[in-house]
């Protein structure tokens, strides 16, 4: 339970008359050094919850969103989810109230959406700083590798299949990293969009999209058959037109 559980409702509560309330838990609140990692998990739940809620609601079901955490979030989480008709709360479980905001570290842009590219830029940088990496294609085989270790400490072989496992941190922060090398490489900007096969969070180069983040989870899940490595060099090689 949390926002690393990309796509999971946390709690979902009833009323006499059949209406439902879906929740969203930050339960580790809104830290300022991993602020970028805790916003980007935010949309990214968020799209497939309201995509849930909006299903609901075709059903005939009154469905409507929160999202709690015991401290405030940043001023552009809560103006991004206030657009979007999420309830924000802050404080104790037992004494919650509406959410006010504080300054964030990453603005949202001037029409109110979120800062997506400066977002994943510093869960880039986040993600380098962690492992020592130069951002360059060359250290791509090495994000390959932290995948495989990571599956490793799990109990998985290399050619073991767990549809299962999934690491909220390590896809947005991994993801975020491979697409920063291909956007140095190639150009490209990243894209928010509603819960999809590309994900709501994704790298758009030219007239080619990259789910970078989907292939992180995939490699956990498949390991080296679904190299994140292999993705982004072919990538890079199709649009050079090599």
């Amino acid at each position: 339970m949390g926002l690393a559980d990309l796509e999971t409702v946390d709690l979902v509560s009833s009323d006499p008359e059949g209406g439902e309330e879906l929740h969203v838990i930050a339960g580790a609140g809104w830290p300022v050094e991993d602020e970028a990692l805790y916003h980007v998990q935010l949309l990214i739940k968020i799209a497939g919850v309201l995509g849930y809620a909006e299903s609901r609601r075709a059903e005939g079901k009154r469905s409507t969103v929160t999202v709690w955490g015991p401290d405030e979030p940043p001023a552009g989480v809560l103006e991004y989810l206030r657009s979007k008709g999420v309830r924000v709360l802050t404080g104790d479980p037992g004494s919650r109230q509406q959410a006010s905001g504080r300054v964030p570290r990453i603005p949202n842009l001037p029409d109110g959406q979120p800062d997506i590219n400066a977002l994943q830029a510093a869960n880039a940088a986040n993600f380098a700083r962690r492992h020592g990496l130069d951002g360059s294609v060359e250290s791509l085989p090495r994000l390959d590798e932290i995948l495989e270790a990571r599956r490793a400490e799990h109990g998985l072989g290399p050619d073991d299949v767990d549809e299962d496992f999934t690491d909220g941190d390590l896809i947005v922060l991994g993801g975020a990293y491979a697409g920063e090398v291909m956007r140095a490489a190639v150009g490209g900007t990243w894209a928010l969009g509603p819960h999809g096969p590309l994900g709501p969070v994704h790298l758009r180069v030219g007239t080619m999209s990259a789910n970078v983040l989907g292939k992180v989870h995939k490699y956990l899940q498949h390991g080296a058959a679904e190299s994140v490595s292999g993705m982004v060099t072919f990538g890079i090689s199709e649009l050079n037109g090599h």
